[in-house]
């Protein structure tokens, strides 16, 4: 039987080959999303960067949900596929606490390396954080936020923000959890997942069959995923959101780096998300 360092090792070089094969595939389909501005404050150039979690979700003064959801109806009739992606970032993780405890240099070079921070899962405000994150999730579902779908990176603290912030609304909103929206993949055990069966032990309502491991194929203790390599994975991401799946208003919960990287592949301005900050964006792509 193998040892532990020798499958870390199998699955560490099964994660570097899709990396190379990640950014291999970056074509022009790399620049071909585009953020469509004038819904959301967050992205709007002519207007200062809000605080963090404004009112609506940022939706701007003088426009309801229904605004938004006419416009996505209408681009795709006029053949602009359009869909409305709103991100979630996860709640404070114990990964967060120990970096603001340690500082960034202690835990670059050691701290985040520890088994303790393995698949980080939320800390007790973390949980609070998703609790206030389902508040505002109701209030403007109730103002006419529609969600068709919601997608999920499956690493512990996003599972645990998405089961608390999205309680009142999973019987009526389908979920997929993702491998796609993980945070940076390698060196950081925070950020290597755990294995499918404590998965689907943990959170049985949750549909993991669209997973090829058990075990994390993605994380390295060796290589840390380079900005070009979560772009790329960014885009695949956005791929498969566009045409693997039909819903045109789509939630996603998932980090902070993933969200940056999303943000750049579709030249949204940069937004550094708090956690468990909701962050709306109206996605476009021509079909032709």
């Amino acid at each position: 039987m193998a040892s532990i360092a020798e499958r870390r090792l199998g699955v560490g070089l099964l994660a570097v080959c899709w990396a190379i094969l990640l950014v291999s595939r970056v074509t022009e389909a790399a620049t071909r999303f585009r953020y469509a501005p004038g819904l959301f404050v967050q992205g709007d150039p002519t207007l200062p960067i809000p605080a963090a979690h404004p009112p609506r979700m940022g939706l701007m003064d003088g426009k309801t949900w229904q605004d938004v959801q006419t416009e996505v109806e209408s681009k795709n009739r006029g053949g602009t596929l359009t869909k409305l992606v709103v991100l979630l970032r996860h709640g404070e993780g114990i990964h967060n606490v120990a970096i603001e405890k340690y500082g960034v240099d202690a835990w670059n070079s050691y701290y985040c390396r520890q088994p303790e921070f393995l698949d980080s899962p939320l800390t007790s405000k973390g949980i609070q954080q998703a609790e206030s994150a389902s508040v505002m999730l109701n209030a403007e579902i109730s103002s006419g936020l529609q969600l068709q779908h919601v997608l999920i990176s499956p690493l512990e603290r996003t599972l645990r923000t998405y089961t608390t912030a999205y309680k009142n609304q999973s019987d009526k909103i389908p979920s997929t959890p993702l491998e796609l929206p993980r945070e940076i993949l390698g060196v950081n055990t925070c950020d290597e997942r755990r294995s499918i069966s404590e998965k689907r032990n943990e959170y049985p309502a949750l549909d993991f069959s669209g997973f090829e491991s058990d075990a994390d194929p993605w994380w390295t203790p060796n290589h840390r995923e380079t900005d070009p390599e979560i772009e790329a994975r960014a885009n695949r991401f956005l791929d498969v959101l566009f045409h693997n799946f039909t819903a045109q208003t789509v939630g996603v919960v998932s980090h902070q780096a993933f969200g940056a990287a999303l943000l750049r592949v579709i030249g949204h301005r940069e937004y550094r998300l708090a956690t468990a900050e909701f962050l709306p964006l109206l996605i476009e792509v021509d079909t032709a």
